[in-house]
């Protein structure tokens, strides 16, 4: 231990030797135990948590002699077996439930986020894979639970399991195919964000290809309470997926993606959060309507202890980017329950249930019920 002691120590002093940059290292480790039922199989699977992916980062910044202040950002996710990968397998008949968990591979430790940026009075510009303007919009969240609980509850733990028709059969439906898409929007693009005016910030972003998005962030207080907020617009630039025909867009094709959410905290201890998301689509194929999903979230925290529950439905995802005509019914609705103790010093435990159950024109599918426990130690 002494030796690793000395060697980090040395290896401080060089880097402090050869760069004026304050460098400060972060991470987190960010693990779960999950047990899903499926209505026919149940199962335990020991998986990372996609809603805040393990990671190790390095930040720094510099003022210059300018005014200006430089900063970079590299990040890395090591994020072995995530949450939102695991799926029950199948036998030939659709009816096994063993889950197929991916193995770790050398491709699980790869970069999230490596961007550098100058700021000012004026505010920030940030060029690299990053965060962009939408990013975590439709997340903004002070009820607490934050661990296991938040918007993204259709792309985060168990969002790939399979639902079961009364036959006990496996479909293609997924948790995830018929929920609204993630809160997290990273790409290689270049970002701007406005100074804080009396807790606003706008940003606005271009990544690569020529996707646009712009959102307004609020922090602060209003009438005695905390607030937080922020709506976003993407304008989405990509021709990806199979087109119709040379040349043509994919069918069902995303055009815009409107994203919000408020959240409101009473110094008691209550609080609550809603969240909406809305997709436009070009290139629609017939019935195909507008996606769109709204989420709710309640609770209440003393000392170092919270509670929530939260409910979320989203409507018409499942045929984003898929040629033939939409379902008429296509519906996901979850509910759930959790609690969270932070232990302080960047720990924190949490336990959820969640109910995943899903409306499909012609199938009648079967509850997936989702029990998770999760520990996170941040550094």
């Amino acid at each position: 231990m002494k030796k690793v002691l000395l060697a980090t120590t040395a290896l401080a002093i060089v880097a402090a030797s050869a760069s004026a940059v304050d460098v400060e290292m972060y991470g987190q480790v960010n693990k779960s135990a999950l047990s899903y039922d499926d209505g026919r199989n149940t199962n335990t699977v020991f998986v990372d948590n996609h809603k805040s992916e393990s990671r190790f980062g390095l930040k720094g910044a510099q003022a210059l002699d300018n005014g200006l202040t430089a900063s970079f950002l590299l990040e890395s996710a090591i994020a072995s077996n995530p949450s939102n990968g695991f799926v029950q397998s199948a036998d030939a008949a659709g009816l096994s439930g063993m889950p197929a968990v991916p193995a770790m591979s050398p491709n699980s430790f790869a970069e999230r986020q490596a961007r550098v940026g100058l700021s000012g009075a004026w505010g920030g510009a940030y060029l690299g894979d990053q965060s962009t303007a939408i990013d975590s919009v439709r997340d903004q969240d002070l009820v607490g639970v934050r661990d296991v609980m938040g918007a993204s509850y259709a792309s985060d733990a168990g969002s790939s399991l399979l639902f079961r028709n009364q036959a006990n059969a496996l479909t293609a439906i997924t948790v995830g195919s018929a929920g609204a898409p993630d809160v997290q929007n990273r790409a290689q693009s270049v970002r701007y964000d406005s100074p804080i005016f009396a807790g606003f910030q706008a940003r606005g972003a271009v990544a690569q290809g020529g996707t646009l998005d712009g959102s307004v962030f609020y922090d602060g207080a209003l009438a005695g309470l905390k607030v937080k907020g922020a709506v976003g617009m993407l304008a989405n630039n990509g021709r990806t997926g199979t087109a119709v025909a040379a040349g043509g867009l994919p069918a069902n094709a995303l055009n815009t993606r409107t994203d919000a959410s408020l959240s409101v905290a009473h110094a008691s201890g209550l609080a609550g959060t809603v969240a909406y998301n809305r997709e436009s689509l070009t290139n629609k194929t017939a019935n195909q309507d507008t996606p769109t999903s709204w989420y709710a979230k309640a609770g209440y925290a003393w000392d170092a202890y919270e509670v929530a529950a939260d409910y979320g439905q989203g409507q018409h995802y499942s045929s984003i980017g898929v040629a033939g005509a939409a379902p008429a019914e296509d519906k996901l609705k979850s509910f759930g329950l959790g609690a969270q103790y932070n232990m302080g010093q960047g720990v924190s435990v949490a336990a959820m249930y969640r109910n995943f159950s899903a409306d499909r024109t012609a199938v009648d599918l079967k509850d997936i019920n989702l029990y998770g426990f999760n520990m996170r130690v941040k550094f």
